[in-house]
Formats: structure tokens, sequence, C-alpha cells
């Protein structure tokens, strides 16, 4: 069904790059997602009636919590395929985020009010009825949930979105829900206790527990994560291909939305060759790395002197020194300032974010002492920076 309604409502489907092809999957899975949860809610609120079950009602209210999170999804999708303009030249795609943001907000408030609920059906329980059609209708809308997690999450996976990734979580989290209600209702037959309002507490905790696993996966992308790792090795191996470019390094990515990203590079080139032809290939690289990734990459070239052999060996001694004081470091910008007693060695170190301000004292003065056990006349000027 999921590749039909993808046929019917999607033009040009497989274009996922294409900001108005994310809007229409957006826009497709927030439809659906409204008229599922409409019909699931309804359903849901005349059992609870019928049966007076607060936990039967508290799932129906999720479940209308989770059609008004569709129509915010909409509108999210809708707001990010905007097209870029002077004030946000590089678009709206940040808009999704905030709209997964905002539906979690509302799926915490829907939980903690069922919670206060849940508590007063434990201090005041009311008598449940039970009913095998009860049972079963919530048992079909266990499949109806079960269906619009795995639309969901086809969906997200095909057009890498958080928001339907979470929607398809958010689906097989209310089946879990409503598998607890039955059992609620069906252990509620056997005992006096106010069962009801215990699985009520249980449901309600479930909820907010989905809201703020939401809240944390849209808040991620919106704060600034780090590369993805995939896809910074994609972009180093494609810089690396050419043969002008002896290394990379310094990568950063910037997320606007998913399928918007600005990255910028530093590329070390022989410092000796031919400054223009260089930069054709840096202009060839960075229009290759947006036709095969979709980044756009900013290249900032670096020239070394890669045909000196004294600074070569120079260059290779630091780094076994810097490999060999932790795997984890890395080296790049080696330069050298000759002297009759003294050589400096002008480089940056790669280091985790772990190594704090005292680590980094201590990494530069274990530098220092190992380099002067080849050369007293080494003289480490380092830099540290981050892995971004």
């Amino acid at each position: 069904m999921t590749k039909a309604l993808i046929r019917l409502f999607i033009r040009d489907a497989e274009n996922t790059r294409d900001a108005r092809v994310r809007e229409q999957y957006g826009v497709l899975s927030g439809a659906v997602g409204i008229a599922c949860n409409v019909f699931l809610f309804l359903l849901k609120v005349a059992i609870g009636l019928i049966s007076g079950s607060i936990s039967i009602a508290a799932d129906a209210f999720n479940n209308l919590s989770d059609g008004l999170s569709c129509l915010i999804s909409i509108v999210g999708f809708k707001l990010s395929g905007k097209a870029p303009d002077a004030k946000h030249p590089f678009g709206y795609g940040r808009t999704e985020y905030i709209a997964g943001l905002v539906v979690s907000f509302i799926i915490v408030l829907v939980g903690f009010e069922f919670f206060k609920t849940s508590i007063d059906r434990i201090i005041h329980p009311e008598a449940v009825s039970f009913s095998a059609v009860l049972v079963v209708i919530l048992a079909v809308s266990m499949l109806v949930k079960l269906w619009m997690g795995a639309f969901n999450s086809s969906l997200g996976r095909r057009i890498e979105s958080p928001v339907l990734l979470a929607a398809g979580q958010d689906s097989r989290n209310d089946v879990i829900t409503t598998g607890v209600v039955i059992l609620g209702m069906v252990a509620g037959q056997f005992t006096t206790l106010p069962v009801d309002g215990y699985v009520g507490v249980l449901v309600a905790a479930f909820i907010v527990w989905a809201g703020f696993g939401i809240a944390r996966d849209t808040v991620a992308p919106l704060l600034g994560e780090a590369a993805d790792p995939e896809i910074a090795r994609h972009l180093e191996e494609i810089v690396m291909e050419y043969d002008c470019i002896v290394g990379v390094h310094d990568l950063i990515v910037h997320n606007y939305g998913a399928g918007r990203s600005l990255a910028s590079l530093h590329a070390e080139v022989p410092s000796d060759a031919d400054i223009v032809a260089v930069h054709e290939v840096i202009d060839e690289a960075e229009k290759r790395v947006w036709q095969q990734t979709g980044v756009y990459l900013v290249i900032h070239m670096d020239p070394i002197d890669v045909n000196n052999e004294h600074v070569a060996r120079l260059r290779e001694q630091t780094e076994a020194v810097v490999r060999g004081i932790d795997e984890n470091l890395s080296m790049h910008d080696f330069r050298v300032v000759d002297g009759a007693r003294q050589i400096n060695l002008i480089f940056d170190v790669v280091v985790p974010f772990s190594y704090d301000a005292d680590a980094r004292k201590e990494l530069l003065l274990t530098i220092r002492n190992k380099l002067q056990e080849i050369d007293y006349r080494y003289n480490p000027v380092v830099t540290f920076d981050h892995q971004m």
C-alpha cells in the first residue's frame, strides 16, 4: 500500500533531494496520519465512554495528539519547502525540526494531563466494564498503528527525515500502550485494585517518555551536530581522488535542514604547484561533491612543502611521535622554521573532545619531550583543534 500511495500522490518520487518532493512526502505522511488518528480517536473515545475506562480515554487522546502532530508536521514540511530568499539564503529546511519540537511538547503535555487524571482514578476508583468486542476493536487499532509505523518509517528512510522516523517510532509506541491497556482491562476483571488507574499511569509515562525522545532527536540538529562519519568520509574520499591534493583536514558540515548542508574543508596542495591549475582542480572537486552528495562544499587551499626531503623527514618524525602518544590523534598544516640553535616545528594536532585544558597541556609537554629526545633543537609550536 505504501508504494501505491507514493505512486499516486508523489511526482518524481525518487528525486528525494528536491525540496518540493520532500514536501510531498511530508504532506502525504501527515494526511494519512490525520485520517488514521482521528478515526482511532473517535473509536477509542466511544469505547472509553461505554466502558468507563480512563486508560482507554488516555490512549484515545494520545491518538488525537498524534493527529495534531501530523497537522503540525504538514505545516513544517510546507514551510521547509520554501525557496531560499534574502533573509534566509540557505532556505527554511530547519523548520522541519522546529515542527518536530512543537510536536514533542504537545505529546509531553498530553502525557502529564493523563498522568494527573490516572492518579485521580487510583485515589477514586470506578468500575470498568469489559467485553471481548472492545478488546477486538482495540486489537484492530493496534494493527492500524503497526501499519502507520511501517508507513512513516518507510517514508522517513526514503527522504532521511528525523520527523517522519520519529512519527514511525511513535506509532510503534502506541501499539505498546494499547496493548498495555488491553492487559489492564483483562486484569481488572480479576481484582478489586484500581488496575485501570495504574495502567493509565503507565500509558501516561510512556507518552511523556516518547515526547522527550522526539524532542531530543529534533533539538540535536538545531543545536548543531557533528558531521555524520559516513558523509564526512565520503566527502574526503571524493576530494582526495585528485592527484594534486595530498591531504585534507578541518572538515566542518553545517546542516540547514534534511538534504541541505554546507561544508568547508582544508585541502593540502604542493606549495610549488601551478596555483591556477590547482584552483581549477579545487573548483572541479567542489562541483563533484555537490553532484554526488548534494553538499555545497567550499575548499580552502593549504600550500605545503612536499618536495623538500628535509621537511618530509621532520614531518614523518613528528607524525610518528604524535601517533605514538595516542592513535586517536592526527596532525596537519606542518611547517618548519630552521635555525642553527632551534628548529621550530609548527603544526596543528586534532584531539578528541575528551582532552580538556590540563590534558592538552600535558600532551604538549609530552610531544616536546619526545621530539627533543630525537633532536634537542626541536621546538614544537602546536595548535590544538577538534574534528567537527
